[in-house]
């Protein structure tokens, strides 16, 4: 069965595209979600490269820029619209087209992956954990930060996960959880996980 919701998130970003910017959740949302990503990020290691999976216009990987300079930095968004906006405001970045569940990348190449108030868009959550362990150098590691709920309200909202349930998505998909960190937002909390060193 096709998930229509998905469809229409990416429709909604695809309007969104050249107002998200101006939008009233950047700073308000968005922006400390940022922060406490690339403070926990930077708090581990300094990546030679860094993925944003749902990375919208690039604000997420302008700040990484900032953080480290000389990192390569790549963004994959569904949404056309969002990436075109990327594309002029983030030049030192490279873009592509596609979803969590099918990250247009080979296999072990990103030392770190990112994903903020993104991963409730997803179409098929475990898929897009599996494919970012698939994408993860031995040794990287994931921060995903969104929305979470008690596990007792989670059937309102499927795509919503209480932290049990994240730590059971990354831990099916081969990645171990370091730590589970929040709220950092309002009810956002950010999930760490590494793929093995082998």
């Amino acid at each position: 069965m096709k998930d229509n919701s998905s469809t229409l998130d990416v429709e909604l970003f695809e309007r969104w595209g050249s107002t998200y910017e101006r939008s009233w959740m950047q700073q308000r949302l968005f922006d400390p979600v940022h922060t406490a990503v690339l403070q926990q990020a930077a708090s581990h290691f300094q990546p030679a490269n860094v993925l944003d999976i749902g990375c919208g216009s690039g604000r997420l990987l302008r700040k990484v820029h900032a953080y480290w300079p000389e990192t390569h930095l790549l963004g994959v968004d569904p949404a056309q619209k969002m990436l075109e906006v990327a594309r002029k405001l983030t030049p030192e970045a490279h873009f592509y087209r596609g979803s969590g569940e099918a990250l247009p990348l080979e296999d072990a190449s990103v030392d770190l992956a990112l994903s903020t108030i993104s991963f409730h868009h997803w179409r098929d959550q475990a898929a897009g954990v599996r494919e970012v362990a698939r994408v993860l150098r031995p040794g990287g590691y994931f921060l995903l930060a969104d929305f979470t709920a008690p596990a007792w309200l989670t059937w309102l909202y499927p795509r919503v996960h209480s932290t049990a349930q994240m730590r059971a998505l990354f831990e099916q998909a081969g990645l171990e959880v370091q730590a589970q960190l929040g709220p950092v937002a309002r009810f956002v909390r950010i999930t760490i996980g590494t793929r093995a060193s082998k």
